[in-house]
This record gives C-alpha cells, sequence and structure tokens, in this order.
C-alpha cells in the first residue's frame, strides 16, 4: 500500500509517517520508481508507535521497545518492564513538581489576592459577552520519557 493508504487506515498523517522513517521506526520498502510501499502489518507498527508516544515515550526508546511489542517472541520482559518502570516513575516525579507548582501559583495568588477562579464582570456588560481571556504562555518543557 502507498503512504496516503497507511496514513487513511490508521489514522496517522502522511508527515508522521515519514517522520516516523526517519526515526528508524518505520522501514517502507521502495517500488522502481522509488515510491514507499508498506504491508497491512505496517498498520499494526504504526498503531503500536502512536500507543507508545501517547505514554510519553521518545522516539529512541520507541526504537528499542517496539520489536517486543510487536512480537512476543522478541520480548525481553524485563527489559519492557524496565522501561515501564522507569516511564511510571519519571511522570510520578513530573506530577509532585506539577502539583508543587500548582500550591506556589495558589500561594501567590492568595498573597495578591487573586482568586483564579472567580470571574469579574463589568457593569454594563453581560459575563458571557466578555472575550475570553487569552491563555496565558505556557511552559515548553520537555516531557518525553527518554
Amino acid at each position: 500500500m502507498k503512504i496516503g493508504d497507511l496514513a487513511s487506515r490508521s489514522g496517522v498523517s502522511v508527515r508522521s509517517l515519514r517522520y516516523y522513517e526517519t526515526q528508524g521506526l518505520l522501514h517502507p520498502c521502495r517500488d522502481a520508481s522509488g515510491h514507499r510501499r508498506f504491508d497491512a502489518v505496517d498498520v499494526e507498527r504504526v498503531l503500536a508507535i502512536q500507543e507508545l508516544y501517547s505514554a510519553g515515550f521518545c522516539s529512541t526508546v520507541i526504537r528499542e521497545i517496539l520489536p517486543g511489542v510487536l512480537d512476543p517472541r522478541e520480548r525481553d520482559q524485563v527489559r519492557l518492564g524496565a522501561h515501564l518502570g522507569e516511564a511510571q516513575a519519571r511522570l510520578r516525579r513530573e506530577l509532585r513538581l506539577i502539583e508543587r507548582e500548582l500550591e506556589q501559583l495558589e500561594r501567590v495568588g492568595t498573597r495578591l489576592g487573586v482568586a483564579p477562579h472567580v470571574h469579574v464582570r463589568a457593569h454594563d456588560a453581560s459575563h458571557d459577552d466578555d472575550e475570553p481571556a487569552p491563555p496565558a504562555p505556557t511552559d515548553h518543557r520537555d516531557r518525553r520519557l527518554r
């Protein structure tokens, strides 16, 4: 199947599929004209890649554990368990850090007299007619599991 067919069947963009190839996660064959050709098993492979990305793993770890995820005969329970355990531990550390940041934000808001869940409206306008406040700048920390 062509890359567009794989994208349709897996629900993943063509751009992402090309990225997976550059990361060594997909290995398409090429036809005589150089176009990528995929097999039906590549749909399962892409879905597994998506599952691992959504669990927070980076492409380096996915490349290492993907064979065992796809084929039980290739599965090294100890190594896979170690990666999953490390991922859970890191997410728990991240959660604790986020909880501390939230607590600090609450302390700052309290000190400044700002209640984050109170909506204020002008006397001459309805609350529903107000434009929503623009989103606050975000923290772009890399939270991918390595």
